[in-house]
């Protein structure tokens, strides 16, 4: 499958972390198995802590007056198209993260909303419920009109993703930039003069390839 990719995931397929750790082909499938239930098991026990605190808010009587929001800084290949960890792949396994958000009386309990939200959404929300206007350059949109199903409720209609040789860098240097409208993923790897890699990238059509398998780039 990579060899439709560009190369720098091939790179770290074999080597993680610029090899700072090992790659997904340094792994046997019972590690690779391995390292999906201890991954599994973290996140249950996040779960088992956040429950912790939605009934610690419950038992005080803080709930109706506290929106909690539950996300997450970013997903984990785990083995998915040859690649482990994170880093210069912006699949849907690493970028589309939890958003979850609980407030009795004000949101309706069980709802899902399938527009794209992005966290530049985050901080006018918490400024809004405060009572307070967003700050100057603000980028976001307040979420709970969308939350609460409003059918005036503003949208982006898009979503934006960015990779800057960031982590545990690369060299020469990986610069990458995605973005998501509708059904179409376009990541553009950047070229010179940011870098001395050649600019190439991944187009995907998520409505007939949701795996992202098939790079359309070319």
């Amino acid at each position: 499958e990579l060899a439709t990719k560009p190369a720098i995931q091939t790179q770290a397929s074999a080597e993680s972390y610029p090899g700072h750790a090992r790659g997904f082909r340094d792994h046997d499938p019972a590690e690779i198995k391995q390292t999906i239930a201890a991954y599994y098991a973290m996140v249950s026990l996040v779960d088992d802590e956040t429950a912790r605190i939605l009934a610690a808010l419950d038992a005080l009587g803080l709930a109706e007056d506290t929106l909690v929001v539950f996300t997450s800084d970013h997903g984990e290949m785990l083995g998915d198209h040859e690649l482990l960890l994170k880093g210069p792949m912006l699949y849907e396994p690493a970028v589309r993260v939890p958003l979850i958000m609980r407030w009795p009386g004000h949101l309706p309990a069980g709802a899902r909303r399938d527009e794209l939200t992005q966290w530049i959404d985050l901080g006018p929300t918490f400024l809004g419920v405060a009572g307070l206007p967003p700050l100057p350059a603000n980028q976001g949109l307040d979420l709970v009109p969308l939350a609460r199903g409003d059918a005036s409720a503003q949208t982006h209609g898009w979503a934006l993703c960015e990779y800057r040789n960031s982590g545990h860098p690369y060299d020469p240097p990986v610069h990458l930039t995605m973005l998501r409208h509708g059904n179409h993923k376009l990541i553009v790897q950047h070229g010179p003069p940011a870098t001395a890699r050649p600019r190439t990238g991944e187009l995907y059509d998520l409505a007939n390839d949701p795996h992202e398998l098939h790079n359309l780039w070319d």
